[in-house]
């Protein structure tokens, strides 16, 4: 991805993909009510103690804040080299979050030299990496990279895993989370073969008969100011893909650490989604979205 060219689209005054799903947000924050509130990150990175900082800042402006957060998801990258130190970096510093339950995926670069190995054992217990959680009526489905190299590989296998998921739990609010965007989602830069998941035509096909109310993904590190972060594809059953941007800054700085915020009320079909900036520790004025899901949610 040319640097100029990114740089161009960040400094542009932009907004977020346009659909008749999506609405700017009311101003006044998140609703008011039980909620569940879910923070998503993703690209944090970790190599050693020298490259800490960024994560830890976005661990603490959440700390003080971002209150009544209930859960994390880590859409992958969690580690740039998979060692046992960088995931007990990450782990100690996670730890010191208020938020007591994060779900991981692995990332390209968490598979790249042991093939996930470190981070099964450190992050899931030995336990399987694609996985789901249930929150209510929401069932929340986790998809790891299976393979080496900069795309998002899923086998075949898990895709009929994820396929029997959708079909057989139509009567939920589905979320889904990868490393990389689908092809097709219309995400900037998906459709770039190295930025998005291989073999995408199997996941739309299913996506055009069956519901999947919100996708989320990583690994491009683009600003979530720019245009076509968040996008809702009506010809793929009106799935609303939401780009989550790194934690580790890029462009020399000038992309900053950001994240995004998304809260579900119980009883509304409304989803508030947010962008962080935990660098200036605030929410990007003008990028507040509100996205109309599929049926109200339940709490537990």
């Amino acid at each position: 991805m040319p640097l100029l060219m990114l740089l161009i689209f960040t400094l542009a005054s932009c907004g977020a993909g346009s659909s008749t799903a999506i609405e700017p947000a009311a101003s006044g924050g998140p609703p008011s009510g039980e909620t569940l509130t879910v923070w998503a990150l993703s690209d944090t990175h970790i190599k050693d103690r020298k490259h800490m900082k960024p994560f830890r800042n976005a661990v603490e402006d959440v700390n003080d804040n971002i209150p009544d957060v209930d859960m994390a998801i880590n859409a992958g990258d969690v580690a740039h080299f998979p060692t046992v130190e960088s995931y007990d970096l990450y782990i100690k510093t996670r730890d010191g979050s208020y938020i007591k339950e994060w779900h991981e995926i692995i990332g390209n670069h968490d598979y790249k030299t042991d093939k996930g190995n470190i981070f099964r054992e450190k992050l899931r217990g030995g336990g399987d990496v694609n996985y789901t959680v249930e929150k209510g009526n929401i069932l929340f489905i986790f998809i790891s990279n299976e393979d080496r190299g900069k795309p998002t590989v899923i086998t075949d296998e898990t895709f009929e895993w994820w396929k029997d998921l959708v079909i057989n739990n139509q009567d939920k609010i589905i979320v889904v989370t990868t490393h990389a965007p689908l092809d097709g989602s219309g995400i900037m830069f998906s459709g770039l073969k190295a930025r998005q998941i291989v073999d995408s035509k199997r996941f739309r096909e299913v996506l055009r008969d069956y519901k999947v109310d919100i996708w989320l993904s990583g690994h491009l590190h683009i600003p979530q100011s720019l245009p076509d972060t968040i996008v809702t594809q009506e010809k793929l059953g009106g799935t609303t893909f939401i780009e989550i941007s790194s934690i580790r800054p890029d462009l020399w700085g000038m992309k900053e650490p950001e994240s995004r915020v998304l809260t579900f009320a119980c009883g509304s079909d409304k989803l508030l989604v947010r962008s962080r900036n935990h660098k200036r520790y605030f929410y990007t004025p003008g990028l507040d979205k509100t996205i109309t899901l599929s049926k109200p949610y339940e709490c537990d």
